[in-house]
């Protein structure tokens, strides 16, 4: 079904997007821009490094970026949920 060489692509992108969600539920925001950051610019590097087509790379770096940052959204939602859970707990100790 799958070649070693997709195999190795599919476990790599799924480790990305893991790392990515990892990164962005942090606390502190800028951690998940290490990722699309270093995708970005390795996508443009293979442009320019190789003749491959502008609308290719365009196509990859457009979706690559779309599940990264789709990913960094759903970060930060886990860490606003998480901090008003902390907020309703020190509330709730209060009173």
């Amino acid at each position: 079904m799958f070649e070693f060489n997709d195999l190795t692509n599919v476990l790599l992108i799924a480790a990305c997007l893991g790392g990515q969600y990892f990164l962005a539920s942090r606390q502190h925001s800028l951690f998940g821009i290490i990722i699309p950051a270093t995708f970005l610019i390795w996508r443009i590097s293979i442009f320019f490094t190789t003749e491959s087509s502008l609308l290719k790379e365009s196509l990859i770096i457009f979706i690559g970026l779309v599940f990264l940052l789709g990913q960094w959204i759903q970060g930060r939602k886990v860490v606003k949920i998480n901090r008003e859970k902390e907020l309703r707990k020190m509330q709730a100790y209060d009173l």
